[in-house]
């Protein structure tokens, strides 16, 4: 069984291979960094989480480690880009490790999430938990994990239109698979599927919400061929496995989370392939009818390589990071047409604005905002926005 860090952080090694072009001079139009994170015991560090936004265009997100225990924090980007740590983790019952950034309710600006450790579950460093931040400051814990019914969240909540959230833990539960989870409007915990390697094994990222209610994920192991699988789980807690990944030309190991167009095709990206075919990841598109096609596969060069976080879909054209590649190995964030397979470097990290995204994008009036897990002023990681051509 995967170790626990492995299960939350990959790092995963190969040779070259492309199964497309991409283009080598594509250039944001304006990259900015909004923070550079400055460490304990005031700020947080090393965030690897995608960023979410208020009502008011405030930015929410966390940093996995920095605060007054070292243990993460969230924080706030105010419109005017004023920076606050809202909380910092105790590292200890009230959680640690914010492997995931934070979802907003938008009827009060009250934040949820889940750390990766901490908590009172029977797990060495705790099995992690699942929280509230009300609007006016104050923190609870609603879940702490027990290992029977999951440990280790991690990936970003979805929220329902009536309130329920969803959300997945990447080990623990009876077959110690991972599990995902609902927590209702009325505080009931309940875990909707146990995952148990033949389905999957080890969920990843955030899920994906249709309109039906009907939940999309991946995992990243488990399946058929044991390089992870694309499902879909119902409403009741019925899962299909709409694919599963054979570690050949349409990759392996996923570990961000989907997106989907009207035609209901699922978009998302693998992060390695097993038998050195594609082994610095792909981009993929998961047809209604099951049908995968690799769009891109990374070379680990210029054109990047070990995308991890989430698949952002925006007018037709597919946006994502990559933990590696580009300048210096620092990582890039692409744009690559599904039509064409064509890859677009937006931007290249350079340390000094950033290096090494683990988390995708989230997009709000026009730009893109992410985090870069490292570099900075600081070597700290940094929140960044851009805006293509």
């Amino acid at each position: 069984m995967p170790s626990v860090r492995s299960l939350v952080r990959s790092a995963l090694l190969g040779s070259a291979f492309a199964l497309c072009t991409f283009a080598a001079n594509g250039h944001a139009e304006s990259y900015t960094v909004l923070h550079d994170f400055a460490g304990p015991p005031s700020d947080g560090s090393y965030s690897y989480n995608n960023i979410s936004f208020g009502a008011d265009g405030a930015i929410y997100g966390a940093a996995n480690l920095g605060g007054a225990a070292n243990a993460g924090v969230i924080f706030e980007l105010a419109p005017d880009g004023t920076y606050k740590v809202l909380h910092s983790f105790d590292g200890g019952t009230g959680g640690s490790d914010p492997n995931a950034g934070v979802t907003v309710d938008p009827t009060n600006g009250d934040l949820y999430g889940t750390t990766t450790f901490g908590g009172i579950g029977a797990c060495r460093n705790g099995c992690g938990v699942f929280y509230k931040l009300a609007a006016d400051g104050t923190y609870s814990v609603l879940h702490s994990f027990d290992s029977s019914d999951g440990r280790y969240p991690a990936g970003q909540l979805v929220r329902d239109k009536l309130g329920n959230i969803y959300g997945v833990a990447t080990s623990g539960g009876p077959d110690l698979g991972g599990v995902a989870f609902e927590y209702s409007t009325k505080g009931a915990f309940t875990v909707l599927h146990a995952f148990s390697d033949s389905d999957g094994f080890s969920p990843q990222g955030s899920l994906l919400l249709d309109r039906a209610g009907n939940l999309y994920g991946v995992t990243n192991s488990g399946g058929a061929d044991e390089y992870g699988t694309v499902f879909k789980l119902t409403p009741k807690g019925k899962l299909t496995t709409l694919y599963s990944f054979t570690g050949g030309n349409d990759g392996g190991y996923p570990t961000g989370g989907l997106d989907r167009d009207k035609a209901g095709n699922l978009y998302g990206a693998t992060n390695l392939a097993g038998n050195g075919s594609t082994p610095f990841g792909t981009v993929f598109k998961l047809a209604s009818d099951g049908t995968l096609t690799t769009l891109y596969a990374f070379t680990g060069g210029a054109d990047g390589g070990y995308p991890a976080g989430n698949v952002l879909q925006v007018r037709g054209k597919l946006y994502g990071t990559t933990t590696a590649g580009g300048t210096n190995d620092d990582g890039i964030v692409y744009e690559i047409d599904p039509a064409t397979g064509n890859e677009t470097v937006l931007h290249r990290f350079a340390d000094t604005d950033g290096a090494n995204p683990q988390a995708g994008l989230s997009k709000m009036h026009g730009r893109l905002y992410g985090t870069a897990s490292g570099g900075g002023d600081s070597e700290l990681g940094v929140v960044f926005s851009l805006k293509k051509k």
